[in-house]
């Protein structure tokens, strides 16, 4: 089956909200083996609702509109449907007791103004909506099977886990769903890896190949939609297998992790702990590994020593060091690793120290030089590395996600 999904409000259309509602139903959709052909946005106004719904419906099997269930003027979107669908609006009794028992609930009186919301087009199935006033319902238009729910993504969710969702479910031929593996790589430009995976589609009929760029890393998704899962199983782990020869150790995972969780993955399985110290990512590091849940088994400390002098105080790097080599240099990077897992007494000791520009390059350091450190028990190992990059907050990222991959190569 095709569906459409439609968003509605200004606050879209003027870029006041990210669309995060488009993207969130469609990946439900997907899970089901439902293929989304289209996204639309329109604003709280009358005819140009109208007009959306009225190109879309008979052009997919299923669309689903969120926003404009609301009880103020500007919430548009119910009468649109039933002047859509030339039908009067009319109260239904179980959007009405929906919205009186969400006020019940809170031992507060029915605001005039919500008694608009258990109002809907004539025939539409009402859905009663638990976790907020607007009642969700189904309606169909010229043969498509329209879902309007609540804007609020709390309410819009819930709605379409409960009720939306199943009804879709049944509707599906065969139990189609969606098969999708995510590959997480680093190292490589998109353009690079899209050469690598080249035919890979070809190669293993009815999977499709897509990408997703989140600077610095770049993710190949392998995906199809199968009845028969089994068979396509089997053949999805065949393409899986070939694209990670073809991508070699620039991949991270195949499980869609994202660095710092492949990282945390790694050092909890080994059961090491990291500490780190940073100079030119000024924390980005220690804010990536700390985001992952659980990192206080494994997280120990995290030093931001900007300044020479707290090179030397907090992690007892060398003054000799720093005049004779420089902040920026392998000689300071290592004993910045090894001061930080000395301080912190944890397995692993990771430092950055580098050039985030866009000034302060030299002829000998450009603007993009980092040098990386990784301490262990074995031993210390460092790294020079060169972004391409001339802006601080790329270079400060790409920094950091080169001394996270260091440290996932190092485990």
């Amino acid at each position: 089956m095709r569906a459409m999904v439609v968003t509605t409000g200004e606050e879209i259309l003027k870029g006041e909200v990210v669309d995060s509602h488009a993207a969130w139903i469609s990946e439900k959709l997907s899970e089901v083996g439902v293929e989304v052909v289209r996204h639309l946005s329109v604003g709280d106004d009358l005819s140009s609702l109208k007009e959306v719904l009225l190109r879309v419906a008979g052009r997919c099997e299923i669309a689903v509109v969120t926003g404009g269930l609301g009880p103020t003027e500007d919430d548009l979107t119910t009468r649109a449907a039933a002047e859509s669908a030339g039908v009067p609006l009319v109260e239904d009794p179980l959007a009405a007791a929906s919205v009186a028992a969400y006020f019940e609930g809170r031992r507060a009186p029915v605001p005039a103004s919500n008694l608009k919301q258990a109002r809907l087009p004539r025939g539409a199935e009402c859905i009663p909506n638990p976790v907020g006033t607007a009642p969700g319902y189904c309606l169909e238009l010229s043969g498509t099977r329209f879902w309007f729910l609540p804007g609020v993504t709390r309410e819009m969710r819930y709605l379409m886990d409960k009720a939306v969702m199943p009804a879709i479910e049944a509707l599906q031929p065969g139990g189609s769903r969606l098969v999708k593996t995510a590959i997480t790589t680093f190292g490589l430009p998109e353009s690079v890896v899209g050469e690598r995976i080249a035919g890979l589609d070809t190669l293993f009929h009815g999977i499709h190949v897509g990408y997703r760029a989140a600077f610095p890393v770049i993710e190949v998704k392998l995906w199809a939609f199968a009845r028969a899962e089994a068979a396509l199983a089997k053949r999805q782990a065949a393409a899986v297998t070939e694209a990670v020869t073809r991508l070699g150790d620039c991949v991270i995972s195949v499980q869609g992790l994202s660095m710092a969780e492949a990282v945390a993955e790694s050092l909890s399985a080994a059961h090491k702990t990291v500490a780190v110290a940073e100079s030119c990512t000024g924390g980005l590091i220690g804010s990536l590994l700390t985001d992952v849940p659980g990192s206080s088994d494994w997280f120990l400390l995290s030093a931001v020593t900007y300044a020479n002098s707290a090179k030397m105080k907090v992690l007892g790097v060398s003054g000799q060091t720093l005049d004779s080599c420089g902040a920026v240099s392998e000689e300071t990077v290592r004993e910045m690793a090894e001061g930080v897992r000395r301080l912190s007494g944890a397995d692993i000791g990771i430092a950055t120290s580098g050039i985030a520009g866009p000034t302060g390059g030299t002829e000998d350091k450009p603007v993009g030089t980092v040098w990386i450190g990784v301490a262990t028990e074995a031993g210390t190992e460092t790294h020079r590395f060169v972004s391409p990059f001339k802006e601080r907050h790329q270079n400060k990222r790409i920094f950091a996600f080169k001394a996270l991959d260091l440290l996932r190569r190092a485990m």
